[in-house]
């Protein structure tokens, strides 16, 4: 169970501005609500992971959106379960904020919902961005965070690929 919305832990969270949780909770609070759009989950990643920053908010924060993706479909929900996924593996960084103690066993939950949430995506989706963050989520579920970091960097532009850490197209036929 994730951690509640209404628990005053989430005043002591700080996210990736260093500021307390509370306009996070107030979004996940909506999405619960009204259910989760683009916009109000852009909001809430940029929060706790502004630009690959890590935090303490997205612990709890990762676990609230898989619970969500359950309640909705389509593409929404798959982006959902991506981001938790992609929070998995940021956390498993070297120089990852540390998950606070109180909020480990609830995090090591989230792995398992993940991975097996990301399996049954994995049999449909076969577009190539969407099958990329999945193995990158399911790298970060499995604490492969780095595989799923490296994997999270390929892109497919005009039948190469190319790679965010290299400076000309990938050669994969080595």
């Amino acid at each position: 169970m994730p951690l509640p919305l209404d628990n005053n832990r989430w005043n002591s969270l700080k996210t990736a501005y260093n500021t307390p949780a509370t306009d996070v909770v107030e979004w996940l609070a909506t999405a619960y609500r009204y259910g989760m759009t683009d916009e109000l989950l852009g909001d809430i990643i940029n929060d706790v992971q502004h630009q690959g920053d890590t935090s303490e908010a997205m612990y709890p924060t990762a676990s609230h959106l898989l619970v969500l993706a359950e309640t909705c479909d389509g593409s929404i929900a798959l982006q959902m379960i991506i981001q938790a996924g992609l929070t998995c593996a940021s956390s498993q960084s070297e120089t990852a904020v540390p998950c606070p103690p109180d909020l480990e066993s609830e995090f090591a939950n989230t792995n398992d919902l993940g991975r097996r949430m990301v399996l049954s995506q994995l049999v449909n989706d076969h577009d190539f961005d969407t099958f990329k963050y999945l193995l990158a989520a399911l790298g970060g579920f499995s604490g492969h965070g780095r595989f799923g970091r490296i994997i999270e960097g390929f892109d497919l532009f005009e039948n190469q690929f190319h790679h965010a850490l290299l400076d000309e197209p990938f050669d994969d036929e080595l």
